[in-house]
């Protein structure tokens, strides 16, 4: 395949997928320990009594108690009273709460020091967190160092995020001189644990040759069909657009464009919904019905993970109807 197909197949999924991810938490982390465990079994007379004691992990667990009943002034006021006594999880609780303004007032510099505290006690997600504000300047200085170690910290407990991120730190070079092979080999440390965005971003290295993996255009398709498939939404928009595309190096395929572009639609993706439009002016009535049946049992197949760790191992591969 030549250069200039190579060129115009990946400036079709120019947003493949290797952009550093944004803070995106769907929810509070509550504490795992035995006795925060045990604490969340007794009722929540018996949880109030222990809280309004003083116990702190009591506290955290009715903060998360009325986190889960949509009571975000109460939780904050418990995870804040458990955080002052140093406990870590509620630490990274009360910072989530400033982060995003849920039961207090939006305070970014807040949020950034309560991370601090309880990433520096262990909590992987706030070690995240935390290196994610150093790395968009949110709450703090923009600083990629500070940002790469704290996600490196994160990454000794195999979180997949600060893995891929770690990744993303050599292919840009941020902080570090740029080293593909390195960024390659966080990639694939995070695609052994599930991850759908470095499977996503694999498929560059091996759609431009990058680092140590060589040149294989089917190579670097097959492994977008497949995150895909996974339900990373990035992917199904890119296949949308490879289907469609001119001289992507593909036959065009008007039916899966339609189909991809449908099912990225019903995953969240307001791109794809508008260049579903465009598809269907390409297609006849009856192709239309057809590529309506593919995106049905597309939709039914390959919806969006609900996991925000960024892992899915279900739907490996690709089965088109």
């Amino acid at each position: 395949m030549n250069k200039k197909i190579i060129i115009i197949f990946f400036s079709l999924i120019i947003s493949l997928g290797v952009t550093l991810l944004l803070l995106s938490w769907g929810g509070f982390q509550s504490s795992n320990d035995v006795n925060s465990e045990k604490l969340r079994g007794d009722n929540k007379i018996t949880l109030q009594n222990a809280a309004e004691k003083g116990d702190m992990v009591a506290q955290s667990e009715l903060g998360f108690l009325y986190e889960t009943q949509k009571d975000y002034k109460q939780a904050a006021y418990w995870y804040n009273k458990s955080a002052q006594q140093g406990y870590a999880p509620a630490q990274y609780n009360i910072g989530v709460a400033y982060r995003y303004g849920r039961g207090v007032t939006q305070d970014l510099k807040k949020a950034s020091e309560w991370y601090q505290k309880s990433a520096t006690q262990g909590v992987v997600k706030a070690q995240v967190n935390l290196g994610m504000l150093y790395l968009l300047g949110t709450g703090v200085p923009v600083d990629y160092n500070n940002s790469r170690q704290w996600f490196m910290k994160a990454s000794e407990s195999g979180d997949t995020i600060a893995i891929f991120n770690i990744g993303q730190f050599y292919f840009y070079g941020l902080g570090v001189p740029k080293d593909y092979s390195q960024a390659e080999i966080w990639l694939k440390k995070a695609l052994a644990l599930g991850s759908m965005r470095a499977k996503n971003s694999l498929a560059l290295f091996y759609g431009q040759g990058l680092g140590d993996i060589p040149l294989n255009i089917n190579e670097a398709m097959k492994i977008l069909e497949s995150s895909a498939c996974q339900g990373y939404v990035v992917a199904q928009e890119n296949l949308g657009a490879i289907y469609m595309g001119e001289n992507s190096g593909f036959p065009k395929n008007y039916l899966q464009s339609y189909a991809w572009y449908a099912v990225a639609a019903e995953n969240g993706s307001k791109k794809a919904k508008q260049m579903q439009a465009v598809v269907i002016k390409n297609l006849a009535e009856d192709e239309i019905k057809k590529a309506k049946s593919i995106a049905m049992t597309y939709i039914k197949k390959y919806p969006a993970p609900i996991d925000e760790n960024d892992t899915n191992k279900s739907n490996d591969e690709c089965k088109y109807p």
